[in-house]
């Protein structure tokens, strides 16, 4: 049976042997967890934040995975509908506040994230800059805000390795429950595609 790649090192297969009762297996777990967001996503927005013009580019793919990361903590499969309670929630955590109060992560979602995925731009008053002394600055007239790109991209960068820190621990039932469901659901789609698709690894090169 052919399998699809969930990330650079890993296909669907490798996931499927992991027992997840097997304490053994959670560390191969993790790895396979870190390579798909790091692998595929966060390390290229590390690589994209060196230029200085690559603020709305960073922020996007920092978008996507905010609420990608808060989808496996939450272990959710279907995320139609869902994606402003996976932000803002995700803007709860630790690496955010205070800076992002209720009023703050509201305004990021519509503006910023909807903004830049939608519309490639940052909607109403807000400005994308780096070098700030805060994280998130409200304007002296209070219409928008100033977020600074590189202290977000440090905050998402925090807020997955506490989560995959997290996970390592056998005391966290519940992530651990919640991880194994949305990469369950990953890869059974995997599967069915690995069925009609040609595993990339055996497509002719075309350099």
């Amino acid at each position: 049976m052919n399998a699809l790649r969930i990330s650079p090192l890993y296909t669907s297969l490798d996931w499927q042997a992991l027992d997840s009762s097997n304490p053994k297996d959670w560390s191969k777990a993790v790895d396979v967890i870190r390579d798909r967001l790091d692998g595929r996503f966060l390390r290229f927005a590390s690589d994209c934040l060196k230029d200085k013009y690559s603020g709305f580019v960073v922020l996007a793919i920092d978008c996507l995975l905010a609420e990608t990361i808060q989808q496996f903590m939450d272990g959710v499969t279907n995320g139609h509908g869902q994606s402003q309670k996976m932000v803002k929630k995700f803007l709860k955590g630790p690496r955010f506040q205070p800076d992002f109060d209720a009023e703050a992560r509201k305004a990021f979602y519509l503006d910023i994230r909807c903004g830049l995925l939608h519309q490639a731009e940052a909607k109403r008053m807000w400005l994308i800059r780096r070098k700030q002394p805060t994280l998130l600055q409200k304007v002296a007239d209070g219409q928008g805000y100033i977020v600074d790109v590189e202290r977000f991209h440090a905050g998402l960068q925090g807020s997955l390795n506490d989560y995959l820190k997290l996970l390592s621990e056998p005391t966290s039932s519940l992530l651990r429950s919640n991880l194994w469901k949305k990469m369950n659901h990953i890869c059974s789609v995997r599967t069915a595609r690995g069925a009609l698709y040609e595993s990339e690894d055996n497509t002719p090169s075309t350099q």
